[in-house]
């Protein structure tokens, strides 16, 4: 048996057959049943000591015991697809129609089946036990599937959680590592707004909701350009303003829908309640009436200190100090794997999908993104190897 890189090269065969079966069968949040099946086939294969079907919903937990006793560690993958019709013309294609793996969840988990591969046949080296993490409804935002997971009794005993996420932002084969905040927490906002119709001729007569609608949106720059601290992240986006039924009278209603992305609670508050003032001080001038639907999603992804440090040192040990790139800026995108951590110790870390030669690199939730399969032994070795050094620290 070689190192850890070398076996988890020599598995990319099947790794790549794996990944490619989840690709071409790709299914949404909640309806992973054929996904849990076939990730739970893949573990009895390998061997895990215990593997556990339907948890969280469609989720899949395996268990890992090693020679000796100890801890108990964890590694997650998420198994949910996209309502996104694929358009890359590969042999792998999806054959769902409008559902398409454009956030690389089919990679995590044919990461995560590799990690199980090379630690079934190291069981030598681990001080404990490992349970391997299959997520369904990573993309049903505000709910997620990590909650089910977390608290379906399988995790009471887990001490730390370790995942990651394929990042076209970052190079082929580069590892992102970042202690602290690395993705932002997510709320969506619905607000209606009350006016009165009246003639386009006679708008004084009316309460114009366009007009408020407008006001309100224009405000809502100055919440992050003003009241947020230069030095930290937030961002309001109106995805969608609806109002008004004919061209010549003054709408009654509007409707805006959207979406706040912050990295710490404080902020995450002031921007909901500095929206809440702003609204109701309109209502106030324009004699309107108005409603918010305010809803909080997943928290900020908080990566624990001491873990982002030991699963750096893991990727360094494993495939060079040139290939791990310590990340200065958080995105802003979420991941409810910032559930665990609020939880359980552990840390998070991208792996990077960009190749020079591609052009455009196709990002996340795009119909043409993928992956060069490459990357797949690193993210497996990575895993499998961060489980171990976890365990015998």
């Amino acid at each position: 048996m070689g190192t850890i890189t070398e076996s988890a090269k020599a598995f990319m065969p099947k790794l790549s057959e794996i990944r490619r079966d989840f690709h071409m069968h790709p299914e949404v949040s909640q309806h992973e049943e054929r996904t849990g099946k076939k990730v739970a086939e893949y573990l009895k294969e390998m061997g895990c000591d215990e593997v556990y079907e339907n948890v969280g919903g469609y989720g899949v937990v395996g268990v890992i015991k090693g020679k000796k006793t100890g801890k108990v560690v964890a590694l997650r993958a998420d198994m949910d697809a996209l309502q996104i019709q694929e358009m890359n013309e590969v042999p792998y294609k999806s054959k769902n129609d409008g559902v398409m793996h454009a956030c690389g969840h089919d990679n995590h988990m044919t990461g995560l089946l590799g990690a199980a591969m090379l630690l079934c046949e190291r069981r030598e080296e681990i001080a404990g036990t490992v349970k391997l993490i299959f997520q369904p409804a990573e993309e049903m935002s505000p709910v997620g599937g990590s909650r089910g997971m977390l608290h379906s009794g399988y995790m009471d005993d887990v001490e730390a959680v370790f995942g990651l996420h394929v990042w076209p932002d970052l190079p082929h084969g580069k590892i992102g590592v970042k202690a602290g905040p690395l993705m932002a927490a997510t709320d969506h906002f619905t607000i209606n707004i009350h006016g009165k119709t009246a003639h386009g001729a006679k708008p004084n007569q009316g309460i114009d909701a366009v007009v408020l609608g407008s006001q309100f949106v224009m405000a809502a720059q100055t919440i992050v350009s003003r009241k947020v601290d230069p030095l930290d992240n937030a961002v309001v986006t109106f995805g969608i303003f609806n109002a008004g039924t004919r061209y010549n009278i003054i709408a009654g209603d509007c409707t805006l829908d959207g979406t706040v992305r912050t990295l710490n609670e404080d902020t995450r508050a002031m921007i909901e309640d500095s929206m809440r003032k702003t609204l109701d001080g309109l209502c106030l001038q324009s004699g309107a009436t108005a409603d918010i639907n305010y809803g909080h999603g997943y928290p900020a992804l908080v990566n624990h200190e001491e873990d982002a440090e030991l699963i750096r040192n893991t990727a360094i040990k494993l495939f060079g100090k040139d290939d791990v790139v310590d990340v200065k800026l958080p995105a802003m995108p979420a991941e409810d794997f910032s559930f665990y951590l609020k939880e359980k110790k552990g840390a998070f870390v991208w792996l990077g999908t960009a190749k020079p030669e591609q052009d455009p690199v196709w990002p996340l939730h795009n119909s043409r993104f993928d992956v060069d399969e490459d990357i797949l032994w690193r993210g497996s070795s990575l895993l499998a190897q961060t489980a171990i050094d976890y365990l015998n620290k």
